[in-house]
């Protein structure tokens, strides 16, 4: 059962991340296209999706493939503002989607408020230009985070997704760090439909798992470090991480007492 576990989660997905390093080089239409397809096998081989979707999870596919259809739209057939407000769009009815069983039965102005805070999210990693020195080791140290954060927080089958989403570049994120951060092959708008499932998965958990809204929030605006330019702020990011892991396991160790 471990071995299957990292078969799906770290092992199958790292390999792919490989062979997209070696065969996209430059070529950000690849690029995209590649990481996300690093993802999607461990994603279907850790959970089978209904079909039609009946749960949040069974929707993650279907908005990854939306994200990445919209960003290879080439950039001379569209205007830039409209391919923003399509990936916009997408993510609103991804995250209405993930949220429907609670926006029918349990909708509060407190929902609300967290839901307008991860499209705000979503805009600005969808509006702001991509200038991250390091961003795959960025995502995959964040999704890493969250995955431990998911386990934390008792279902182990989204953190296995976070898992596998860490995974997906971390081919690059391993070349970021050869070269100490200081420069990347790897342009930052190759990882926004990854970086927008983070989002969804991350909403997941904080909607399903009760993921306390202290380290939820740290885990929410951390990636936003990818439209820094800065290399400070990727030690910013790594801190933001570590002290929402800290945070939940302090939680986990002070509700151990009652």
């Amino acid at each position: 059962m471990q071995i299957e576990l990292l078969l799906q989660t770290i092992i199958l997905p790292l390999l792919l991340s490989l062979a997209v390093y070696k065969i996209a080089h430059q070529h950000t239409t690849w690029l995209t296209t590649g990481l996300f397809f690093a993802w999607l096998p461990a994603y279907l081989w850790i959970l089978l999706p209904n079909w039609p979707p009946t749960e949040a999870v069974d929707w993650l596919w279907l908005a990854g493939v939306a994200f990445l259809s919209i960003q290879l739209i080439p950039n001379n057939t569209i205007k830039i503002p409209y391919l923003k407000t399509g990936q916009l769009a997408i993510f609103t009815l991804a995250l209405l989607l993930i949220s429907l069983p609670l926006l029918q039965y349990a909708l509060t102005s407190d929902l609300i408020i967290e839901l307008l805070l991860v499209l705000l999210a979503a805009s600005i990693l969808v509006i702001i230009p991509s200038s991250s020195p390091a961003p795959a080791f960025i995502l995959s140290m964040n999704a890493t985070a969250l995955a431990v954060c998911t386990a934390l927080s008792g279902t182990l089958l989204v953190a296995q997704l976070a898992g596998a989403l860490a995974a997906a570049p971390g081919i690059f994120a391993i070349n970021e760090l050869i070269k100490r951060l200081a420069s990347s092959r790897l342009q930052a708008s190759a990882l926004l439909p990854l970086a927008l499932l983070y989002l969804l998965l991350l909403t997941i958990t904080r909607l399903y798992a009760d993921l306390p809204t202290g380290p939820a929030l740290l885990l929410l605006l951390a990636p936003l470090s990818l439209r820094l330019k800065n290399r400070s702020v990727i030690g910013l990011s790594l801190l933001t991480v570590v002290i929402a892991t800290a945070w939940l396991l302090m939680l986990q160790d002070s509700n151990s007492y009652y």
